[in-house]
């Protein structure tokens, strides 16, 4: 197992890289061409597609993974449970786009491409997970994240017909958002078959167990980006923003990862859990040590020296992602095979540190400025690591001989 799972993550890591890598490269360009205002509007607007959609899915991207995981999704008229996530899930979308507006002051327009832009993702969402839990899992993060790599090539074009503009990037990545689940809709109903069994609505409860925990996780990693305009400006959230697109490999691994493990760990009876986070803590270690040293370097090459002054904030969020690698593995082990009790107390524990986030972002914000936003980040991960250690040692007998 340990052996096709590292296979697996290889393969998805691979793809990720390469799709973050022109992630990166496009936040440069963007960093490079634009103002500090306006890339940090830019990123403002990117965050909340990727925030609003995960969080309207209410916990059954998951779901879907670990159903379709364990039972063969051609036998099932899964395009039900599509119908039925997307009922819940566009207006849950409506709301976000409104509280969205209120908060950040956005004009009508704006606000209808992003609504539209999310109502499309949330498709992208339910097609890659169904994907996913075939172990088609190259395809499925292509599907869920390839409009990342392939919006370098539009800002490219932006740039060299000196038509680059925040609302012109804004249009265009939200534009490549909607065509994209096009895409993915029609290729996931020509790759999966439909059987007659109507989806049971277990598989839906279930997923109410994952909204809470998905939600906060959704949460947690966007409430710095939301918070830093609302409390400080656009010209900070871009700092931040460029302090994070070095930080990101541990991210991309982080999130390769987890899209193999739980699915696998769904369906596998046994698990090596002291090889794996030996294997991960070692890699982890050795990435930190490397980013620590060539920060400022790195951070300077990446925008010109247009973002020095963000190095302290970066090497705060390379110690975070460090730290997070070894949370994605233990939080996939107890979202992919853990029970109800356990799921519970990971839910738990993950609520509560959507409080202890928002506190110190709050408390620290104001004094610290973007600092404050990447220690907060790494408090929470460390909290959220050892909190997830504290739910296996505690349900360790659901392991079965792990």
């Amino acid at each position: 197992m340990l052996k096709k799972m590292i296979l697996n993550i290889g393969g998805v890591s691979f793809i990720l890289i390469s799709i973050m890598l022109f992630a990166s490269l496009t936040s440069i360009l963007l960093g490079r061409t634009l103002t500090r205002a306006e890339f940090g509007e830019f990123s403002l607007m990117r965050t909340l597609v990727l925030f609003i959609a995960p969080l309207a899915v209410w916990g059954q991207d998951v779901a879907t993974a670990r159903f379709f995981a364990k039972n063969d999704a051609s036998s099932y008229r899964w395009s039900q449970a599509l119908r039925t996530i997307m009922l819940v899930g566009v207006p849950l979308i409506a709301v976000g786009t409104i509280v969205a507006a209120l908060v950040y002051d956005m004009t009508w327009p704006r606000l209808l491409a992003l609504f539209v832009a999310s109502v499309a993702y949330l498709s992208t969402i339910f097609f890659s997970n169904l994907l996913r839990s075939q172990q088609y899992y190259k395809q499925a993060m292509l599907m869920l994240n390839g409009f990342r790599g392939a919006f370098f090539l539009l800002a490219c074009l932006l740039f060299l017909t000196k038509s680059l503009s925040v609302l012109s990037a804004v249009l265009c990545y939200y534009g490549l958002i909607v065509i994209w689940a096009l895409f993915n809709a029609f290729y996931t109903f020509h790759k999966i078959s439909q059987g007659q069994a109507p989806v049971p609505r277990q598989m839906h409860t279930t997923g109410l167990l994952f909204m809470g925990s998905q939600a906060s996780t959704t949460l947690i990693g966007s409430l710095d980006s939301l918070l830093i305009p609302a409390l400080l400006d656009l010209p900070s959230l871009a700092l931040y923003q460029a302090a994070v697109v070095p930080a990101q490999i541990f991210n991309i691994l982080g999130r390769a990862g987890k899209y193999v493990w739980v699915p696998e760990f769904g369906r596998s009876k046994t698990l090596q859990m002291k090889k794996m986070s030996i294997a991960v803590s070692c890699i982890a270690f050795v990435l930190l040590l490397v980013m620590v040293i060539f920060a400022k370097p790195i951070l300077h090459l990446l925008f010109a020296g247009k973002y020095d002054h963000g190095v302290a904030v970066l090497r705060i969020l390379i110690a975070a992602g460090a730290m997070r690698l070894l949370y994605n593995l233990t939080s996939s082990i107890i979202t992919g095979k853990m029970e109800v009790d356990a799921l519970s107390w990971h839910l738990g524990i993950t609520v509560f540190m959507v409080i202890v986030e928002i506190t110190l972002l709050f408390l620290l914000l104001k004094t610290f400025g973007v600092i404050g936003a990447a220690v907060t980040m790494l408090v929470v991960t460390a909290l959220r690591t050892a909190g997830s250690y504290i739910v296996l040692f505690k349900f360790k007998d659901q392991l079965k001989g792990g």
